[in-house]
């Protein structure tokens, strides 16, 4: 069943009431969540949205039968997915739900649990999706290496069934970053279609402030908390999140930082100065980043590589962390799992080649 008709929903979807208990996965300053933080839900989850890789004809195929599993074993319990894809599968998948574009506030309001298949950017995309609170999220690759990635869709029945059956999960609560665009009055920016005020942003990996299309070095001022802490003349900086800080943050030169610990990473992307360095900052700090009167032009603001907005001269960007993390349902032994990560996709604690098996050192 495809609902595209904007408000209208099946009856478990329907609108919330100010009766209905918050299911809202918060996070705080200070929060110790170095360990396995344990959900447990009251009643078995109701809805359960679905997001896919897109242009994958080996994540469709999964999709099917992932949907179909669930919604044959638990015929009581909601299958969502996205307008665009239900449409794409409303042969295969009649039976799935969706939420129109426009009604995006309504994912956090009924969602129980997310699954997603794919890599790492399917999770970023989910994050978007979510500009407030995230429910758990099970994420399963399709067999590619990914940080982001705990399960193998070989396992994907077990390990939902056991989310279902036990009303469990163990979860690590990933960091998010809040960033709000002001013009150079200290007013929200407008959005350029009219539609009103640029409202809060949530990222999962990072903000990258660059020049964008332009040639000449962007003239950015740095701020912490109000104080200036250098006027950066450089490509652009980059405010990471931990998750972040092995994405483009670490190509950049920053630090890697394990996701349990809360910290902003502040990286600059090929800097005029090579004293300025990248720094680590604690997670009740706020950053704003000013274009100064010095740059030849606009600079470009992406959002996890996504979403960009343009920022003119005195206008600036405020970056501080999010109170909605995203859950992600993990296995037990996640710190050794993130270490196994470390050491295979960054190949850490490998013997450097050996030169006899190099094509250019040997012998013609």
């Amino acid at each position: 069943m495809v609902l595209d008709t904007p408000g209208v929903f099946p009856k478990d979807l329907a609108p919330s009431t100010d009766k209905e208990p918050s299911r809202e996965i918060r996070q705080s300053f200070g929060t110790t969540y170095g360990g396995n933080y344990k959900l447990q839900w009251e009643d078995k989850p109701r809805t359960i949205l679905i997001i896919k890789k897109q242009y994958d004809e080996k994540t469709d195929k999964a999709l099917i039968e992932v949907a179909s599993w669930i919604h044959t074993k638990y015929p009581d319990i909601n299958v969502v997915v996205e307008p665009d894809v239900a449409q794409e599968f409303v042969k295969e998948l009649p039976f799935v739900y969706t939420i129109p574009d426009n009604k995006r506030i309504e994912y956090t309001r009924v969602t129980d649990l997310v699954v997603t298949l794919g890599g790492d950017g399917t999770i970023l995309h989910t994050s978007s999706l979510f500009n407030s609170a995230v429910p758990p999220v099970i994420s399963f690759s399709m067999g590619t290496l990914g940080f982001l990635l705990p399960y193998h869709i070989n396992n994907y029945q077990t390990a939902i069934e056991k989310l279902i059956e036990t009303r469990q999960a163990s979860l690590l609560l990933r960091m998010r970053l809040k960033c709000t665009l002001h013009g150079a009055d200290g007013q929200r920016l407008q959005a350029k279609d009219g539609s009103g005020r640029i409202n809060d942003l949530t990222v999962m990996n990072e903000i990258n402030l660059h020049r964008g299309r332009y040639p000449h070095l962007t003239w950015i001022g740095c701020y912490v908390d109000g104080h200036l802490i250098t006027e950066a003349v450089a490509d652009g900086l980059i405010v990471a999140s931990p998750t972040g800080s092995t994405a483009y943050s670490l190509s950049a030169g920053g630090s890697i930082v394990h996701p349990s610990i809360q910290s902003l990473l502040l990286t600059p992307i090929c800097p005029r100065s090579l004293s300025f360095r990248p720094v680590l900052l604690p997670p009740n700090a706020t950053i704003q980043l000013k274009i100064g009167e010095k740059s030849r032009g606009p600079a470009e603001v992406s959002l996890d590589g996504k979403e960009t907005f343009f920022l003119d001269k005195n206008e600036f960007l405020q970056v501080c962390m999010s109170a909605f993390p995203m859950p992600c349902v993990n296995r037990v032994h996640a710190g050794e799992d993130w270490i196994k990560d470390i050491n295979d996709l960054l190949k850490w604690n490998q013997s450097f080649l050996n030169k006899q098996s190099m094509s250019h050192y040997m012998s013609e």
